[in-house]
């Protein structure tokens, strides 16, 4: 084998082996941007924090201008995928505020199927505003839900995004004998309301 054949060979392999190399640190720093971006991400922000003031502060004054027991908002959100590749429909209670002496319930209510209550939900694709009462005939798995919280009344007002598309609800609780009247304007308030707090949730 020639000087000139075995320079070629080894000049061959150095430029295959750098080329590997630069794959493969460049595939390494890829992903290592990938995993801080996603990082960064998941870090809590000055701004987040706002957010979450402003939507604490509006389900608050929510609660004391109406007289409401609890104020609660839910949202809509995946949670894994089925066998068949569909993504499993659940919803996670994310704010909560609630009168002195009234018990926060929001841990109970996190990643929870939407199976678990689907007239409901096929209610608020109809409307955006229902009240729910234990004599409420047409949602027995909610009032279920409700007699066990000691809830006698649950009004709930859907969130919605810019396409319409459903984010969450909101649901205001009265406890005990608390029970309440709810008027056209309050319902227009609350709808109001609610589309104030959707422009917080989808920034």
């Amino acid at each position: 084998m020639g000087d000139g054949l075995l320079i070629s060979i080894i000049s061959g392999v150095t430029s295959i082996s750098v080329a590997i190399i630069t794959v493969v640190v460049k595939t390494w720093l890829d992903i290592r941007s990938a995993k801080l971006k996603s990082d960064l991400e998941e870090l809590i922000g000055e701004e987040d924090l706002g957010k979450m003031i402003a939507v604490n502060d509006f389900i608050e004054d929510m609660r004391q201008r109406y007289g409401f027991d609890r104020v609660s908002i839910c949202q809509f959100h995946n949670g894994g995928k089925f066998l068949n590749g569909k993504s499993m429909k659940k919803f996670s209670m994310t704010y909560e505020m609630a009168s002195p002496g009234i018990e926060k319930i929001k841990r109970k209510y996190q990643n929870v199927m939407v199976s678990e209550f689907p007239r409901l939900f096929a209610a608020m694709l109809k409307t955006d505003f229902m009240i729910i009462t234990t004599e409420s005939t047409e949602y027995p798995d909610m009032v279920r839900e409700m007699e066990v919280n000691g809830i006698v009344q649950s009004v709930k007002v859907v969130i919605r995004g810019l396409r319409g598309d459903i984010l969450g609800f909101i649901s205001c609780h009265n406890i005990g004998n608390h029970n309440k009247k709810v008027s056209n304007t309050l319902r227009d308030n609350f709808i109001d309301v609610s589309n104030q707090i959707s422009g917080y949730l989808i920034k």
